[in-house]
């Protein structure tokens, strides 16, 4: 239950951050080499408490220059 929560959190954070900037998750997906669809795709497995491939994670937090809270994975990872 934990980790479905989690996953729904940091959906939450994504969202949040995308409308703050105001960037399509289309612009997103271009940016990380990635189809508009895989990116709709892997948000629905945060929204459903599934997590998406860790580099995916990694590249939106990234783009969007926010802490998604995932940095011990890689912690010379920045932003």
């Amino acid at each position: 239950m934990e980790n479905k929560k989690i996953a729904q959190d940091i959906y939450s954070k994504i969202i949040l951050e995308i409308k703050e900037k105001k960037i399509s998750q289309k612009s997103i997906a271009e940016e990380i080499n990635m189809t508009p669809q895989t990116f709709s795709d892997n948000m629905n497995r945060l929204i459903e408490g599934k997590f998406p491939k860790v580099e995916f994670l990694l590249d939106v937090q990234k783009v969007l220059g926010v802490d998604l809270g995932i940095n011990f994975f890689n912690p010379l990872y920045t932003f």
